[in-house]
């Protein structure tokens, strides 16, 4: 059933058309950067501009994306991501900084309302059954579109002038654009539509539930690591001496993110997911403390697919924890607050992750950061099973 739905689709094959867009723009901007500021400091504070607006304007979005249309909150979305290529042919015309801020601040401000309008429209448009299959699917087809447009941007940069890349973005956002103009999502209840829709309302249920704080903390735990996971990767490879060792890890996690994709709904399909995560958080403690073998690749290799794979079962799992717990009023709000916190934590741990680095090594960090993730797991557990928390894809929707 999941595959004869006409809207899923359209969806997933936006998803694979913007994410192709998104990663050839990230390796044209970081290929201008490289051209254009020597420090390391003033890359990253450009590159957190953006983020700094996507976060202000989060619950915003959350309230639109619950009061409106999401169909056409997408669209328009998708036609604001255009002007980001766009704003960059001056950058590179003029070599101007400034250009690029704006760049990346419409970037950000596209994705605070597209990523959590196609997260909250999943649950509209499939039964409960197919939830957990289709968040493994969108997370199989982000991780593919992030392979398929690196490789495709590393080629593009060797070859052409950097506004070409642009220009390449731009075609695939406006493709973007053209297939999200035909997606049909059923609206919300009228009468719930007529309510005053805050964004603090969401924060109320979040707090009085349970599930969804320990799925929240334990989502935010993997965030945090996830913030630094290219400065690691760097670490790696300098201390192996061998820079093709990023590629490979790239590689081993993205095969095995596809690899785990497959088997997610096979083996957790119908379980306890919140159970579930809480035993993932034991796996990559484990892929962490493989990574504090940092001079053997072996081990950085095999840690590295642990990791991958367990991703593949984690973030659809808490993904269809938050679908099952909230009803479908207040999701837009929810996964517009999720994603808030998500930059959040990216900030965080750029700083955070680079200061460890420099204070214990790279070794010493996964230790550390490998201890913390163990912690956290058998705190949720025990968190959990005191007070018998259970939620299931085939539950039915929460009521508000």
């Amino acid at each position: 059933m999941l595959w004869r739905n006409r809207t899923f689709l359209l969806l997933m094959t936006g998803e694979v058309i913007a994410g192709a867009g998104m990663w050839i723009s990230i390796i044209a901007n970081l290929q201008f950067m490289q051209h254009m500021i020597p420090s390391d400091t003033v890359k990253g504070l450009i590159l957190m501009s953006g983020l700094i607006v996507s976060i202000l304007l989060s619950p915003k979005a959350g309230v639109m994306i619950d009061g409106y249309d999401k169909g056409k909150i997408m669209l328009y979305a998708s036609l604001v991501r255009c002007l980001s290529p766009i704003c960059m042919l001056p950058a590179i015309y003029y070599g101007s900084l400034s250009w690029m801020v704006v760049s990346l601040v419409i970037m950000q401000v596209s994705a605070a309302f597209y990523f959590p309008t196609v997260q909250s429209s999943l649950p509209a448009i499939l039964s409960p059954a197919d939830l957990l299959k289709a968040n493994s699917v969108y997370l199989n087809l982000s991780t593919l579109s992030r392979i398929g447009g690196t490789a495709i941007g590393g080629i593009l940069v060797a070859n052409m002038d950097l506004s070409q890349l642009y220009l390449f973005s731009l075609a695939a956002y406006l493709a973007l654009a053209f297939v999200t103009r035909f997606l049909r999502i059923p609206a919300v209840d009228s009468r719930k539509r007529q309510e005053k829709v805050e964004f603090r309302e969401v924060l109320t249920v979040t707090k009085k539930d349970p599930a969804l704080m320990v799925a929240l903390l334990n989502t935010g735990l993997i965030t945090l690591f996830l913030g630094g996971f290219n400065l690691l990767v760097l670490n790696f490879s300098e201390i192996q001496q061998s820079p093709e060792l990023m590629g490979w890890i790239y590689t081993v996690e993205g095969m095995s993110i596809l690899a785990g994709g497959l088997l997610a709904k096979r083996w957790i399909g119908g379980r306890n997911l919140i159970a579930a995560s809480t035993v993932l958080l034991f796996f990559f403690a484990l892929s962490q403390y493989g990574m504090s073998f940092a001079d053997s690749r072996f081990m950085v290799l095999a840690s590295f697919g642990v990791f991958g794979f367990t991703v593949a079962f984690f973030f659809p799992v808490t993904t269809t924890i938050f679908q099952r717990r909230l009803p479908e009023h207040q999701q837009g709000r929810f996964f517009s607050f999720k994603g808030m916190l998500d930059r959040g934590f990216f900030l965080v741990a750029l700083g955070t992750t680079g200061i460890c680095l420099d204070l214990f090594g790279v070794s010493g960090y996964m230790l550390g950061i490998g201890s913390v993730t163990l912690l956290m797991a058998a705190l949720t557990m025990v968190y959990s099973k005191k007070h018998k928390l259970d939620v299931r894809e085939t539950d039915e929707p929460a009521v508000a």
